[in-house]
């Protein structure tokens, strides 16, 4: 994983992918890896609806990424 080499990173998701990503963290030897989950779909939303989401989400990708 990339944090094993000194670079913050985090997953963006969305809701339906959540068993992916924990399933893979877990083989890698990762198990519990934190990510962000938005809403499922994200195609479609128009640009105030992608910027409000991305308000909503940033708080906490900074905190991720400055564990």
């Amino acid at each position: 994983m990339i944090e094993q080499r000194g670079t913050p990173a985090t997953v963006l998701i969305t809701e339906p992918f959540q068993t992916v990503v924990a399933s893979n963290a877990a083989k890698l030897g990762a198990p519990g890896y934190h990510c962000l989950t938005v809403p499922h779909p994200i195609w479609g939303k128009d640009e105030a609806a992608l910027r409000e989401l991305a308000r909503a989400i940033a708080a906490k990708a900074l905190a991720q990424l400055t564990l």
